[in-house]
């Protein structure tokens, strides 16, 4: 899917992700919303350009990259999960203080598997 749009906001949200807002700079016909429709709630690749229009080189590139789209990883969505639980027990937001909690947690579970294993 290909739109000419302008970016209207962005927002942070609790696990540090980004939720962006386009509006397309033209009208959508019906069947050009269904195409936008279906793709809600599914992963993929964003590329932006400030100004001007995609030169066809541009959009080789992008037709013909090779990328994984699914997400976040498991370890990018274990720290997320950890950073949310590290606000909501100890109502702080800086980054030092994450740095020992995620450290230690992640020492917790380290020795918890490691229990686990035959010797």
């Amino acid at each position: 899917m290909l739109k000419k749009v302008t970016l209207d906001r962005a927002n942070r949200r609790k696990d540090r992700s980004v939720s962006l807002t386009f509006i397309t700079s033209l009208e959508e016909s019906s069947s050009g919303f269904m195409e936008i429709d279906e793709e809600i709630n599914t992963s993929g690749v964003l590329y932006y350009k400030s100004s001007g229009e995609l030169t066809q080189k541009e959009v080789d590139e992008i037709d013909n990259a090779d990328l994984e789209v699914e997400g976040k990883t498991k370890s990018q969505r274990l720290r997320n999960v950890l950073y949310v639980l590290y606000e909501q027990t100890t109502g702080q937001k800086d980054a030092e203080g994450f740095k020992d909690f995620y450290s230690n947690k992640m020492e917790q579970m380290i020795e918890h598997f490691k229990d686990k294993l035959d010797a």
